[in-house]
């Protein structure tokens, strides 16, 4: 099992400060679009060091061999992208799952409504051949015997989805049984089901109509029965695909039966739509724009309880070719990342696995690991965990952010110009006449590029004036 060398490359460097600096510092060009970056003191939110997080389907449990401390390739990726990440085991297939346990075999039925149940879902994509050659296998003991090895080599946390959509409460205590003793502190919470909110549209779940009182009351018949077996099992809900009504009432209504809110987000989509393309992924999202007014409403009703963004990626339902799977990706991504920060999410877990188009992992031959562009822009947003987010303002016409934050007596800026022109930059504030200590860039040949990607070292710019390059980031930090 090994990582793809090329990228390998990035990742070991970027892991241990070592990376190369680059031909020489940005400076202004002709031509270049003109902004200031304003920084102050003020602050925002404070990045949790568990921040970042990624996202697989349940069923790529049905592998034991996959999340194992002996797929030292798959270690070595998680442990790239952070020293303490959250990984969160659900999706879809989550609530098509069986499991195979101390006390009996939970299978799934074989036909609802006509349909052949769980076997068409195109999520099988994301995971790996092994799996989806056997789409009747189980989740055994083994699986989560060994997924407890893997979260202890990676110093990884978990998030763990019980089978809510063909599942019941006995088959969740047993399973739940399990997977606390496997994985003990290392567990965050379980999460109840995996989209409720679009159970009503689905017949091989619940009948029309699905609505929030009765999803909460077979949470809550589901919560008991685990806690009949495992007292203390941390819960998280309601996972839904959008509807963040839900999530309010169900920070209002939880009590102690959650330790967090969750949701998803997928930025655009249906991946089929022509105008779904690189320059819509890199635009002003206005969709997470409501997101983050809904989350933190949610956040002020829930009397204290943390919201994670469980899943979600660039393009809904699998990706979008050519961008998902490309440098487009890692600039959005690491934006993405730094928006929920500065808005207060407890974390972000990016949905892939298998070799789906937006996997920032994916699976090769043999299990090998291939590291995408989005792995890349994810490692860039994961510089600021443990970092206090500042107010930091840009002002002039340029399809660029910037992202201040303080540790201490360090700062630290992230510029991530999402256009193709460069940009000239001038700061202003405390640090603009102040000599940057270090700087690395996030840069790929072109956004539709899958190979050469890389977070690498350059030098850092020498005065409190120079130019960003078109579709590229720059972290600067000053010490």
């Amino acid at each position: 099992m090994s990582v793809n060398r090329r990228r390998f490359l990035y990742l070991s460097l970027a892991g241990a400060g070592q990376l190369v600096y680059g031909a020489g510092s940005a400076r202004p060009e002709a031509g270049a679009k003109k902004v200031q970056i304003v920084m102050a003191e003020e602050g925002l939110a404070k990045v949790p060091v568990d921040y970042t997080g990624l996202s697989y389907e349940a069923p790529q449990l049905y592998n034991p061999a996959y999340f194992s401390a002996a797929n030292t390739s798959l270690v070595d990726a998680f442990r790239g992208l952070s020293s303490r990440g959250v990984l969160r085991v659900g999706g879809n297939l989550s609530d098509v799952t069986r499991w195979k346990g101390a006390s009996g075999d939970f299978s799934t039925p074989k036909q609802v409504a006509g349909i052949e149940y769980g076997k068409t879902y195109w999520e099988w994509k994301l995971t790996d051949a092994s799996v989806r050659a056997n789409k009747d296998g189980a989740i055994t003991p083994e699986a989560i015997r060994n997924l407890g090895g893997f979260l202890r080599a990676t110093n990884w946390k978990l998030i763990y989805g019980l089978n809510f959509g063909c599942g019941s409460p006995q088959r969740a205590a047993d399973e739940a049984a399990c997977v606390m003793q496997e994985v003990g502190e290392r567990l965050v919470a379980f999460q109840v089901g995996n989209e409720a909110d679009f159970f009503g549209g689905r017949p091989q779940f619940r009948d029309k109509p699905y609505e929030f009182e009765q999803y909460f009351r077979e949470y809550q018949e589901f919560v008991e029965a685990v806690r009949a077996k495992v007292p203390k099992a941390p819960f998280a809900g309601p996972d839904t695909a959008a509807n963040m009504d839900w999530v309010d009432r169900f920070g209002q209504r939880a009590g102690n039966s959650a330790v967090m809110l969750s949701s998803h987000f997928y930025a655009m989509g249906p991946a089929k739509d022509p105008s779904m393309d690189a320059a819509f992924l890199l635009s002003h999202n206005q969709k997470l724009d409501k997101q983050i007014q809904q989350v933190k409403q949610a956040l002020a009703n829930s009397g204290g309880l943390p919201f994670r963004m469980t899943e979600g990626n660039s393009c809904f339902g699998g990706g979008k070719p050519g961008v998902s799977d490309a440098f487009a990706s890692a600039l959005w991504g690491a934006d993405y990342m730094l928006a929920c920060a500065a808005a207060g999410y407890s974390g972000v877990n990016l949905h892939g696995g298998g070799d789906g188009l937006y996997a920032p992992i994916a699976v090769g031959d043999n299990l090998s690991t291939e590291l995408r562009p989005l792995y890349f822009g994810m490692q860039f947003a994961e510089q600021f965990a443990g970092w206090e987010l500042r107010i930091c303002t840009v002002a002039g016409e340029a399809n660029l952010t910037a992202w201040l934050a303080r540790n201490v007596d360090k700062h630290q800026l992230a510029l991530i110009n999402k256009d193709g022109a460069p940009v000239e930059v001038q700061l202003k504030g405390g640090l603009a006449g102040r000599r940057v200590s270090h700087a690395m860039s996030l840069s790929g040949p072109g956004l539709d590029a899958k190979d050469g990607v890389a977070l690498a070292k350059v030098k850092a710019p020498s005065g409190s004036t120079f130019s960003v390059p078109g579709y590229s980031a720059l972290l600067l930090r000053w010490y």
